[in-house]
């Protein structure tokens, strides 16, 4: 039982003066700071900038705006971050009575199907367009006990996210693409830095959802068990992994390897939302943290950028 030290070899390799990534960290409902974060950037500059644009959990969510938003129109990228405070807040997404009617803890199809399908479009069509960087989404293949990078798609964008947020308990915690059954990526790795590092990327921006000086405990058998209470492998390495790479990602982003430079996005202090959260209120007071970190962080990109930034 060991977990897939290659994963990384699903990524593209940075080649040449192409070495920019951007890492996106899921947390359920703590997306809505990442969310502000990327919001923040559409306004700033074109997704571009990066080479590559890795998406985790609820991180894919923001990221997928992000990536699609390539001279968006500023109404959309409005509208997109209003998702996390308007349109997941309350009992649309998250609630104890999904189950007595059929769905879900999160409803993922009122969350993908409708909001990312429909009220508020992503528009998955971008994704194809020229200049629009490499977005991969991190998932964990539970036939291969693995972590994999899959490459965003107009076609395939809708049941990648669903893969990339089937979150255990929360929802059936699979989800079948390509004949293969997925899962959060996170249950193995949440924070995947030294992937990219291994595919040749020396210039990483990670979007952590928690304080960078945050660490995690590891998973209880009990939790492990309701995540996953059919899969014996699939729960042991939960327990053995998750905490072990979050608190290794998180180090690893404060002490870089010699070469690589890491600018690391996150809140000073735990944020006002839970995995779970859907109190309006607290959701808007996230997205706006998230709007001034990323903000400032702008600044950081133009201090240290080599690369021209094209300001919206």
């Amino acid at each position: 039982m060991e977990y897939n030290q290659n994963a990384f070899e699903f990524l593209p390799k940075a080649k040449g003066n192409k070495r920019r990534a951007l890492l996106v960290e899921g947390g359920g409902m703590k997306g809505a700071f990442s969310g502000g974060v990327l919001y923040s950037w559409t306004r700033l500059f074109d997704a571009n900038y990066f080479d590559l644009v890795v998406g985790v959990s609820s991180g894919a969510c923001s990221a997928a705006y992000f990536v699609a938003s390539h001279n968006p129109e500023p109404i959309q990228s409005e509208r997109a971050v209003k998702v996390w405070y308007k349109d997941l807040s309350g009992k649309q997404m998250i609630s104890l009575l999904n189950p007595f009617r059929g769905k879900t803890l999160l409803n993922q199809e009122y969350l993908i199907d409708f909001i990312f399908r429909k009220k508020v479009r992503l528009e998955s069509e971008k994704l194809e367009r020229k200049g629009v960087p490499h977005f991969a989404v991190a998932v964990s293949n539970l036939q291969t006990h693995s972590l994999e990078y899959i490459k965003a798609t107009s076609a395939n964008i809708f049941d990648l996210l669903k893969a990339a947020t089937s979150l255990p308990i929360a929802t059936r915690g699979k989800h079948k693409l390509n004949g293969k059954f997925y899962s959060d990526a996170a249950i193995l790795n949440p924070l995947p830095i030294q992937d990219l590092i291994a595919a040749g990327y020396n210039e990483i921006v990670v979007v952590m959802n928690s304080p960078i000086q945050q660490i995690s405990s590891r998973i209880s058998r009990l939790t492990s068990f309701f995540a996953f209470p059919k899969h014996r492998t699939v729960r042991r390495m939960m327990r053995k992994f998750h905490h072990l790479h979050f608190n290794f990602g998180r180090d690893l982003a404060t002490k870089p390897p010699e070469g690589v430079k890491i600018i690391t996005v996150a809140p000073d202090v735990a944020l006002p939302v839970s995995l779970t959260t859907t109190i309006r209120t607290k959701l808007y007071k996230t997205v706006l943290l998230g709007i001034q970190k990323g903000e400032e962080a702008f600044e950081k990109f133009q201090a240290s950028s080599k690369r021209k930034m094209t300001r919206k």
